[in-house]
Order: C-alpha cells, then structure tokens, then sequence
C-alpha cells in the first residue's frame, strides 16, 4: 500500500522514505484526495517537461493551484483582477509567448549579469558575518542568505533597497502554512494582496513620474510585449513573481548547505582549504536538499507514463524532491557528497521553463560558501534552536543559528 500524502505530518516532516516507495512500486501515483497525478523519477520528468505540446502552465504550477479540485480553492482577494491579466508572470506563460517573453526579461539573468553582481553579494555577505561576529552569531536564513537574496532581486528589478525587509515579510508569510490544514488560508492571501498592491501603488507612482529604475523594472514598465505594453497589474505580477523567485527559496538551499556541511565536517574542512569545490557543495545542496517539493501542469494532450494514461484536463505534478534522491540517476543518492561533482539535477527545473534565476542563484551559493568558510572556518549551528518550514510544497529552514566557532 502507498503511504504518500503530501499534507500529512509525517510526510512533510521526512518525505524521502515515501518518495523512495513512490518511485519504486508507483512511479505515476493518484491519490483520492488530490487532484493531480504526481510523477517522482527523474527520468519521467525530464521526459515530461521537453513535451510542451502535451501539458500547459496556464492553468497554474504550484501546489496552492493544482494540489485541490477548482472548488476546493479558496478565494484569492484579487482573483477578478487576475482574471483580466492576458500577459501574466513568465512561469505561467506557455511558448510560443512565453518563449518571446522570457527572452525579453532573460538579459539580467545571464551568467555574464550574474558575475557583474558577485562584487555586491560578497559585500553583502561579509557585512553580515561581520555583524554576527559582534553579536555573537546570526540566523543563516534571515541574516545572511534572505538578506543575501532579496537585496539581490531588488538591486535586478531596480527597486528601492529599503524596502527589500518589506518584501521579505510578504514572501515569508505567503509560503508559512501548514500542509495539514489544507489550501492557502486567509493570512496568506492577504500577504499576496498587500504585496501585489504595493507594487501597483509604486508601478503607478513611476508611470506617473516616468520613473527610471535602472533595472529590469524599466523593461517591464516601459518596454512593448507582444505588441503593447503592460498594463499595472501585469507589470505587478512580474515584479512579485521575480521578487518571489529570487527572494524565497534562496535561503532554504543556503541554510540546507551551511546545515549539511557542519553535518559533515570533513567535507566542510575540504571546501575551506579549497574554495573552487563551492559549486559542487552548493549543487549537492541543492540536490539532496531542494526546498521546492512539487511543482505541476495541467495536461492538454493525452500523456502515458508506466501504462497509466492521463487525459486531457487532469493535472500532473512534477516532486522534484523525489526526482533529485532518484537511485536510477545518481549512485547513493541519500548520502551527500560534495565530491559527486555537477551532476544534472532538477533543482532548477528542466526545459524551457528552467529557473530565470539560476545563473544568479549559483552565483550567491558560491559566494555564500566561500565568504563563510573564509570567515568562520569551524562555524557551529545551533540545531535545538532551528525553526522549519516543511509543507507539501517547501521544505527548509526558516531560522538556522549560527555560531562563528573557534
């Protein structure tokens, strides 16, 4: 018997020993309760998602949009206006427009924009390391990698510094519920309205002024798509779900890596004498330990995966997670090992709606690794005093304490 239910406790507290099962004896899996068929071997996944003529994104992604039959889904305070949005957030775009826009918005993305920022995250991290030094040490999530990322996804959009903390507490109550309870409760939503209405207030504030941000933002604000220019509320959706790419999982993975290296001493002493394995310690990271568990679509052509047909207008669910531990593509997935190199991994997604931000998240997890290790060499985390995020669809710390050590 399957034991998987993504909004069960135990699941959400360790999901690896049900991923395990599901990929072994139900590898396409539909539970009662939910909506969608949920994939967890790597390999159909990556099948799955280069076979864009067969499943759409428009309908949504994330498991707060497909993880429920349509009736089941609570009321989000801007849903008519959403309703009007024709050009919305890249992610829910399918080719051939997504394929335009994506292009349009990839500029500051790429590895040569990701590198032109490495001299401000490094600032940035070594700021923080040294205030955690006089105050005896920081939470690595809050303190360093979310003060880290969000900063980062301002300075990208061209957004005001100052309100990047503000940015963080919408983005953190959005995604702090508890999978047991059931869909996106009614904090949460407002924290989505008050995000999006503050973007529309400044979106109108800068037309109004014919504000230059210096930033994508301007693209987005004064650029043409598809042969107009967006109206606010698109332009708003961009800019949350930017912000919300850049701003949220970061610190998971950061927090994930700093927590998995002190696990393993002997790797951490290895990363410190040589700082060129920070890529590998991040990309193991963000293997073993992805914050994003699921993410979906719904089918628009018949799909078949192990002798089960999913129709048209069913939902399929991509659980990364799973995909990530999977025996089939890596030897001794379960154990961490930085040595492992730079395997493929779905951490990023796969195909033509791989991460916008991937080049730029690397860049911070290297940075982060290498600013630390040369910093607090021995750093101690303070295990009993961590606080987690485990739902169906984000795993990860939401406070780590660290100490600098000895």
């Amino acid at each position: 018997m399957i034991r998987y239910d993504p909004t069960h406790r135990a699941v959400c507290d360790d999901p690896n020993p049900y991923y395990a099962q599901l990929r072994d004896e139900a590898p396409v899996f539909k539970h009662p309760k939910y909506a969608p068929w949920f994939l967890s071997r790597f390999e159909d996944i990556t099948r799955a998602l280069l076979d864009l003529k067969s499943h759409t994104v428009t309908e949504g992604t994330t498991s707060m949009q497909l993880l429920y039959a349509p009736e089941e889904q609570p009321d989000h305070p801007l849903e008519e206006a959403i309703e009007q949005i024709e050009i919305g957030a890249v992610a829910m775009l399918d080719p051939p427009v997504h394929t335009r826009v994506r292009a349009q918005l990839n500029a500051p993305f790429k590895p040569g924009a990701a590198e032109k920022l490495e001299p401000l995250a490094r600032q940035w991290v070594r700021e923080r390391l040294a205030v955690g030094r006089e105050r005896g040490g920081l939470d690595a999530c809050g303190d360093l990698a979310g003060f880290l990322s969000v900063r980062i996804a301002c300075t990208i959009l061209g957004l005001p510094l100052e309100d990047a903390d503000r940015y963080s507490g919408w983005i953190n109550q959005l995604f702090d519920h508890d999978a047991i309870e059931g869909p996106m409760k009614g904090f949460q939503a407002e924290a989505s309205a008050a995000l999006h209405l503050h973007l529309i207030e400044q979106i109108l504030h800068w037309r109004k002024h014919d504000t230059r941000l210096g930033g994508l933002g301007d693209v987005l604000l004064y650029d043409d798509f598809e042969g107009r220019k967006l109206h606010d509320l698109e332009v708003a959706f961009h800019f949350s779900m930017i912000l919300i790419g850049g701003t949220e999982t970061f610190p998971k993975a950061g927090s994930a890596a700093i927590h998995r290296l002190w696990q393993h001493p002997d790797q951490r002493a290895a990363l410190a004498a040589d700082p060129g394995l920070a890529p590998a310690a991040f990309n193991e990271a963000l293997r073993f330990d992805m914050p994003t568990q699921m993410l979906g679509r719904t089918v628009v052509r018949e799909m078949e995966f192990h002798g089960q047909t999913i129709a048209p207008g069913e939902r399929l669910m991509f659980l990364w997670a799973a995909a990530n531990r999977d025996e089939r593509q890596f030897e001794r997935a379960d154990e961490f090992d930085i040595s492992r190199g730079m395997p493929k991994i779905l951490s990023f997604g796969y195909g033509a709606h791989m991460c916008l931000g991937a080049h730029v998240a690397r860049m911070e997890g290297r940075v982060l690794l290498e600013e630390l290790l040369a910093a607090w060499p021995n750093y101690e985390v303070v295990e009993a005093d961590a606080g987690r995020l485990d739902n169906e669809f984000f795993r990860g710390f939401k406070s780590l304490p660290i100490l600098a050590g000895s």
